[in-house]
């Protein structure tokens, strides 16, 4: 038996979560007129729902960093 079938119902699960909490802070910033709150929200939302739904991003983010930075003086 895989647990493939499981980490896909509990990625599904917690994107629904992610979306309901988005919905919900947006019309909260809304109403109070908050708007930093609103951008910070939907920038916030945006960066987690990516990890969440791909996470072999972290990886490529990470090589991409180093690449940049050069870490390790590998020319």
């Amino acid at each position: 038996m895989s647990l493939e079938g499981i980490k896909d119902w509990i990625v599904d699960q917690v994107e629904i979560l992610l979306i309901i909490g988005f919905i919900i802070l947006v019309i909260v910033a809304a109403y109070k007129r908050a708007w930093i709150m609103l951008g910070a929200t939907i920038i916030g939302f945006a960066v987690i729902g990516i990890f969440v739904t791909n996470p072999n991003i972290l990886l490529d983010l990470s090589e991409w960093i180093n690449d940049r930075v050069n870490i390790g003086g590998d020319n």
